[in-house]
């Protein structure tokens, strides 16, 4: 079992360089007018996924905005996110996926080092008919931003035949129908102040059944001789959601939870140079025995400065502070000739647990969490752009007077015994790290090259407090020891609890990576080591005596074809204090065809191999039993956009995987199980009436293999189908819809089954404004012995103002 302990947790270190991957076919373009629908497939790692979200801004803008993506259905391994039609401006725009994953860690793709390019989105060809009956009255090429910028046009050939209802007016990538004037045969619209550049306009209308546009008008706006005004631009939503359960059988139901409600707001402001940003996130989940799961923010960027308030995951150094949520202040001030870092706050807060445990000598204790305060500096000499080296410093220490000695201690006279003995269930610790590091920027090449190393003391539990003078005195033989720990306990808490006693190489870590990026082919290469008694509380994916060697490569073809592919190993007993070490690899190749209105392809495989081997230079009392386990999976697939079909554009996702896992025990299996699978999505938006559905079918299988552990064969059979489909009523004003799923597992335990059904409706009353609500019926059977039918009721709510 130890062994099986120690290669999930090498299995689980890999999260660093690959421990989820996703396939991605971007659109690669939009139209006017329309809202970007985004899939992404989880090839890898969706058991480690908590939630997706989509990042994107246009090229140039500094604030990224974000909207969620959501899973296609429970147990699908597609998400989906959509980026409004508001949000394009004409211009290139590129966006990125952040995944968190269940231990609160954040994964990026495409990975956010510098280098490696975001997904783009350019503007595309008007979808629909061209028609010569709109006619440009204005036809000035360039006009003075001190004139303003007019834009008139005659629809008189087409005034009999369309509803002036659906005219849209679009100018510079937005929707401006709402400020024009529309009076039959003409179109009026105006902007007393608008920004130098060049203005692109269409009209788009339905000529019965069919969409029509103009041709695309540019206008070049140059800059006036009087100061144009700056303007302030808002851009953001609010959001409210509430969720209300009701149980057959709450006793039976698994998951049952009271009901909620949570509000959440994010704003983006610009006024120039000034870009502001709030995210505003409140929940009645929030408990003050559980850590925070709300979400605050506010941040202020202007040139060489930006300052955050609130929830932030800064990332000083892989070793320092990194990828770690704090609640307090972060501030960076830079320049050319380098910059400072400073973050302050909680990184954890005081929770209590009154559930009784049992210490060594069977004395019943409670237990919590300590608060614990995060403070992480780090000085930058040099340019970001070329060669830099910084030096970074962190610590978190746990605040003891933050909880209750109830819960973290207790103090009890033993038996017999004339002392009194004191038991932690809790200790407190408190951890520094110094850091250096350095890089070489070469943005002409695309490379990267950089470095890293650190040292780290780590106090296991504080509460003692600091050791003496007298005490260190008559540790070390020096009868005038020249300093006093006692002194220096505000900075660090110094006493015997402390790891390592003695700074030494087991307390440090070491990294080197080179990145670089040529003809479309990116190639990263990172070596790390870290040291026994090496402790970063505020990084993560620290694996102490360890050593980790990763490679990828990714190759781009004209943004069409993508191939890439890695290679971890990851080893411990790095000291060679152990009997035995316990190495991990793990690999993979990946690769998509995306070519426009062609079908597009994609392959993966992953491999991953486990296993221990005895340290000649160590003997040990046990024998050693030589442990190997295996697995690999492989999937493959298609898709295609059917935008030829006029009335019934479809877009279709195929993909089948496979897998083997098994491991032994010297000679012995003790595992050995396949598997494999089909996934069919298939999403339709009709022309002819305003009917969207979507289609999703899983059929996969578990095998397990006679075994030592499992002497029978056993064999699992599940079956996900899921349908919805939505109608829109009164120019997309209300739109029902319904949906419908059943998942059922098939064992030799017995036959289970879910089903769900959820109806609901969408109503956009004002420009902007979205309001759901939907009632969802669940039920569940099942042919397990002593296991309890059971059915839920959920009606949510969720309440959406764009602005």
């Amino acid at each position: 079992m130890k062994k099986l302990l120690i290669l999930l947790l090498l299995s689980l270190f890999t999260v660093f360089v690959f421990a989820v991957s996703i396939q991605h076919a971007s659109p690669l373009s939009y139209g006017f007018g329309e809202d970007v629908k985004l899939m992404a497939e989880v090839v890898d790692g969706q058991a480690d996924i908590s939630g997706m979200k989509v990042f994107f801004r246009n090229k140039g803008e500094i604030p990224w905005m974000f909207e969620l993506a959501t899973l296609e259905s429970p147990g699908s391994v597609y998400y989906w996110a959509t980026i409004p039609a508001k949000y394009f401006a004409d211009i290139e725009m590129e966006y990125y996926f952040e995944i968190q994953l269940s231990d609160g860690s954040l994964e990026y793709f495409p990975p956010l080092d510098g280098i490696t390019p975001k997904y783009t989105l350019i503007p595309k060809a008007l979808e629909g008919t061209l028609s010569d009956g709109f006619v440009l009255l204005t036809e000035e090429e360039t006009v003075s931003a001190d004139e303003g910028y007019l834009l008139a046009v005659s629809f008189f050939a087409l005034e009999e035949d369309i509803d002036p209802a659906s005219i849209e007016v679009w100018v510079g990538g937005r929707d401006v129908t709402y400020a024009a004037q529309i009076s039959a045969p003409t179109i009026m619209y105006r902007e007393d102040n608008p920004t130098p550049g060049i203005k692109k306009a269409v009209i788009k209308a339905k000529l019965g059944s069919k969409q029509i546009h103009s041709n695309i008008w540019l206008t070049e706006v140059i800059p006036g001789q009087y100061k144009r005004a700056t303007p302030f631009t808002v851009r953001g939503s609010a959001n409210f959601a509430s969720n209300v359960y009701s149980y057959s059988d709450e006793n039976v139901a698994p998951g049952a939870s009271n009901n909620d409600a949570a509000s959440w707001a994010d704003v983006y402001g610009t006024y120039g140079k000034l870009n502001l940003q709030t995210n505003l996130y409140v929940s009645s989940l929030e408990k003050t025995n559980q850590q925070p799961v709300n979400r605050y923010t506010f941040g202020v960027q202007v040139p060489m400065l930006d300052i955050f308030a609130g929830d932030y995951s800064p990332s000083l150094s892989q070793f320092t502070l990194y990828n770690k949520n704090i609640r307090g202040l972060y501030a960076r001030f830079y320049g050319r000739a380098g910059s400072i870092t400073w973050a302050h706050g909680q990184s954890m807060r005081a929770t209590t647990n009154d559930a009784l445990i049992t210490n060594d000598s069977g004395r019943p204790l409670k237990s919590g969490t300590f608060a614990q305060e995060a403070i992480a500096a780090k000085f930058t000499l040099g340019s970001e752009s070329g060669f830099s080296m910084g030096l970074s410093a962190s610590r978190h220490r746990d605040i003891v007077s933050s909880l209750d000695s109830l819960y973290y201690k207790v103090t009890y006279t033993p038996a017999g015994a004339d002392t009194v003995t004191t038991a932690y269930s809790t200790l407190a610790k408190d951890n520094a790290v110094i850091s250096y590091d350095i890089k070489l920027n070469m943005p002409k090449h695309n490379i990267v090259i950089g470095a890293e190393i650190a040292g780290s003391m780590l106090n296991k539990n504080t509460i003692p407090g600091p050791i003496d003078k007298e005490t260190i005195s008559d540790i070390t033989g020096s009868e005038n020891f020249p300093l006093d720990p006692q002194d220096y306990g505000n900075i660090f808490v110094i006493n015997k609890n402390l790891e390592p006693l003695l700074p030494g190489r087991a307390n440090l870590a070491w990294l080197a990576y080179y990145r670089m990026l040529i003809a479309n082919n990116l190639l990263n290469i990172q070596y790390a080591e870290t040291g026994s008694a090496f402790n970063a509380l505020g990084a993560s994916y620290q694996l102490q005596d360890s050593k980790t060697l990763a490679i990828t490569d990714q190759l781009n073809i004209a943004r069409y074809w993508v191939f890439s592919g890695g290679y971890n190993l990851t080893a411990d007993n790095l000291m060679g204090f152990k009997s035995e070490t316990n190495t991990y690899n793990s690999w993979f190749v990946q690769s998509m065809l995306r070519i426009p209105r062609y079908p597009y392809f994609k392959a993966a495989y992953f491999n991953n191999t486990g296993e221990n081997k005895i340290n000649p230079e160590i003997t040990s009392a046990n024998p050693f039993q030589h442990y190997l386990r295996n697995s690999n999976s492989i999937s493959f697939g298609m898709g295609y956009n059917f935008s030829q079909i006029p009335y019934v554009p479809s877009q279709l996702d195929i993909s089948y995987r496979m897998g083997y896992d098994d491991s032994q025990l010297d000679s012995d299996y003790q595992t050995d199980n396949e598997s494999n699978g089909i996934n069919l999505t298939l999403s339709n938006k009709y022309t002819a009436i305003p009917l969207t559905t979507q289609f999703s079918m899983s059929l996969g299988k578990q095998k397990k293999k006679p075994t030592l552990l499992t002497p029978t064969t056993e064999v699992n059979d599940n079956q996900n189908l899921f349908f919805g489909a939505g109608y829109s009523l009164w120019e997309n004003r209300i739109k029902p819809f319904a949906n419908y799923r059943l998942v059922s597992y098939n064992s030799t335990q017995g036959d289970q089954k879910y089903g769900y059904i959820t109806l609901g409706v969408e109503a956009y009353p004002m420009r902007d404004m979205m309001i759901s609500t939907n009632l969802g019926f669940q039920n569940y059977s099942s042919d397990i012995p002593n296991a309890k039918d059971y059915g839920t009721t959920t009606w949510r709510v969720l309440l959406t103002q764009r602005f």
